[in-house]
């Protein structure tokens, strides 16, 4: 094992902490989106834009990113790959990663507050799912 990672805690360890971080960070950002987008749902104007750009979530998103990042850094670091090496690759995978999903989240509650919640539905395009869709519909009418 190599012992100089990330200030000589044994890296398994290190490993589990940041991934129990993350995971509860993560579930605190899916739970204040949730309450935005119940907020935004129950508004008499429901066409007006959803603002999930509080401190509160940005706080639970870049928290969340950083202990993505720690993990991922100090799982590549069991493979005795150099410290440094470790922390760029994680930074490369993450970050750009982190920021794709944010920019995407922002177009979905734009595509949201336009057309509805009915435009986000993905489940007319998972394969085979079209034709359950379709035949829904044509019952219904």
């Amino acid at each position: 094992m190599y012992s100089d990672t990330f200030l000589n805690f044994p890296v398994y360890t290190v490993v589990q902490l940041t991934l129990f971080f993350s995971i509860a960070l993560g579930i605190i950002f899916k739970d204040m989106l949730e309450y935005k987008l119940t907020e935004w749902s129950r508004s008499k104007n429901s066409r007006q834009k959803i603002n999930y750009q509080t401190p509160n979530i940005i706080t639970a998103y870049l928290g969340m990113t950083l202990f993505v990042f720690l993990c991922v850094a100090a799982s590549l670091s069991t493979f005795n790959i150099v410290e440094w090496l470790s922390i760029i690759m994680g930074a490369v995978v993450v970050f750009p990663t982190a920021l794709l999903i944010w920019v995407q989240l922002g177009s979905m509650f734009e595509l949201m507050a336009k057309e509805g919640i009915g435009a986000i539905n993905i489940e007319e395009y998972l394969p085979g799912e079209k034709k359950k869709v379709k035949a829904k519909e044509t019952a219904n009418q």
